[in-house]
């Protein structure tokens, strides 16, 4: 199964790092959606860490999709950091499906944290880096 790893960033208010490394389908999608759902659940703004992730599925964009629906509807912020790369594999399918521009997308986690932390959680994807 693929490595997912949760981090809480010092911040006030707190915000979680979810990082995904590696392929993520539909069999890591089970346990990529409880750990949204209990961070959610705690009222925690998440960011979602992309940059390690090499692919990811329809399953995978659905419980990305949920989430950042979820955490728009309680004023959390939820935020993608995706690779530099234009043309890396996840980039590509963010584009291709058009949910690029339904999330809100940075190159750096630290820019990635503070439109969480702003309660940002949609929006058209920022090229900062």
């Amino acid at each position: 199964m693929a490595p997912i790893s949760v981090t809480l960033a010092r911040r006030d208010p707190p915000a979680a790092v979810v990082a995904l490394v590696g392929e993520h389908d539909a069999y890591s999608s089970e346990r990529l959606e409880n750990e949204l759902t209990v961070l959610l659940d705690d009222g925690l703004r998440i960011v979602v860490d992309l940059r390690d992730a090499s692919f990811i599925d329809s399953t995978t964009l659905g419980v990305l999709l949920a989430a950042r629906q979820r955490a728009e509807r309680a004023g959390l912020g939820f935020a993608l950091v995706l690779p530099p790369d234009e043309h890396a594999e996840v980039q590509k399918i963010l584009e291709l499906t058009r949910l690029g521009r339904v999330f809100a997308s940075f190159t750096s986690l630290d820019e990635g944290l503070r439109a969480a932390h702003a309660g940002q959680a949609a929006g058209r994807p920022s090229r900062a880096a």
